[in-house]
């Protein structure tokens, strides 16, 4: 991996990258979805999960690398099957909804005139990494932030939480890097999960 992401840097130095001519490869995270639901009656408190916000071009559909301390480069060939904030909520979204059984967990800020569905928490994500690097590392790196809502006290922040995840790659190419992101992203909620709970249970 390591020495793939060094040619690539000496093509974007010696500005060669545009006499390669090669087929365009698109990557997706390949959680599977499984059949589940879930009923509001069952559950003891409602988690919303809004859209993942990658900082400037991380939210690009060309994979990201890191090729110095102050340059990312965004591939022209290897890109994302679709915009990678939208395929990181999904699959924050997922992850969560099987990590946390009481809990309904759902996308977004739906509109509820229920009073008991007036009270929920929100997750928010704020990515600053989420890339490789020509170390032959993949980096998810960034913060998120817990909120309560309630019809009384108003919406109100519960918590900050920074985490920084840097983790080698096994194998060379984008195949190995795609699947490195997904494994940290998936490692990443599994901890964000238990530490909601774990709030929950000191917040009653």
């Amino acid at each position: 991996m390591k020495a793939l992401f060094l040619i690539l840097a000496g093509l974007i130095i010696s500005g060669c990258s545009s006499a390669i001519q090669t087929a365009t490869q698109y990557y997706q995270f390949e959680q599977p979805i499984t059949d589940s639901s879930r009923n509001v009656q069952d559950t003891k408190a409602q988690l919303r999960v809004h859209t993942v916000t990658l900082s400037g071009a991380l939210n690009n559909r060309g994979i990201a690398m890191k090729v110095d301390n102050n340059q990312v480069h965004a591939a022209n060939y290897h890109l994302w099957g679709e915009s990678p904030d939208v395929m990181l909520t999904t699959t924050a979204q997922q992850t969560l909804f099987n990590a946390m059984s009481n809990w309904m967990v759902i996308k977004g800020l739906p509109v509820i005139t229920d009073q008991q569905q007036q009270i929920f928490y929100e997750l928010e994500y704020e990515l600053h990494h989420f890339n490789g690097d020509l170390q032959g590392n993949a980096d998810i790196s960034g913060l998120w932030r817990l909120y309560y809502t309630h019809p009384e006290s108003g919406r109100r922040l519960l918590s900050i939480h920074n985490f920084s995840n840097v983790t080698p790659i096994d194998d060379d190419g984008y195949d190995s890097l795609v699947a490195t992101l997904e494994k940290m992203w998936l490692e990443i909620n599994s901890n964000v999960a238990n530490t909601i709970e774990k709030t929950r249970l000191n917040h009653k």
